[in-house]
């Protein structure tokens, strides 16, 4: 009997969406006034924010480009920074739980004229969901004991780098889980377990959010 509900209740857990964190994501618009974007480009996601709503939670970073927005990526330590990753990194990287990185680049540009190739999802969160989003970015970076951030290289593309980040990188904690977590901390109505491709985060981001390319 026990077993059973066991069971019955890890299905419903499972089974379930979770809706808003309404402190963090209220119904009204009008209190969601802060705009971030998760952004698409095919293997990996990430997600834009302005820089002066994550700066002051972020550790020192040296290399940090000293723009209007910054995009956050998380990936495998080997294949994410690699430039021209084969099948090798590929597997290493979805096979085996590997360090990990944080990839910032920075721009000044609207976020769709940086990304002209990529799906791009506007969202609205509030003030709070902000700050929690901040501190999750900032948490997931390495630091040593000086709170430096731990350079790794330099980053993809224009003026962005790569940082030593906390936790392992495996299929299925992917960029993905990561981002959707990351949502979900803002208070996004986001259900992380569900988010192991690319296509079902998207989903969700678009329904609290505006696919916008």
């Amino acid at each position: 009997m026990k077993a059973s509900c066991f069971l019955i209740s890890f299905l419903f857990l499972f089974s379930s969406c979770l809706g808003p964190v309404s402190q963090l994501y209220p119904e009204d618009e009008s209190e969601r006034p802060v705009i971030i974007y998760v952004t698409s480009h095919g293997w990996h996601v990430g997600i834009v924010t302005e820089t002066a709503l994550v700066e002051p939670w972020l550790p020192t970073i040296e290399q940090l480009p000293g723009t209007r927005y910054l995009e956050f990526g998380w990936g495998d330590a080997g294949y994410y920074p690699h430039p021209d990753p084969g099948l090798a990194e590929l597997l290493n990287a979805a096979l085996w739980p590997t360090p990990s990185v944080v990839h910032i680049a920075g721009f000044d540009v609207p976020v769709s004229s940086k990304f002209p190739n990529s799906k791009i999802v506007r969202i609205q969160i509030s003030e709070k969901g902000m700050e929690k989003l901040a501190e999750f970015l900032a948490s997931r970076i390495k630091t040593d004991d000086n709170n430096n951030a731990v350079y790794v290289t330099d980053g993809l593309y224009g003026d962005s780098l790569f940082l030593e980040a906390y936790g392992l990188y495996y299929v299925p904690n992917t960029s993905n889980l990561w981002t959707a977590r990351a949502l979900r901390k803002a208070g996004l109505p986001v259900t992380p377990i569900y988010a192991i491709t690319e296509g079902n985060l998207i989903y969700q981001a678009r329904q609290t959010g505006e696919l916008i390319q």
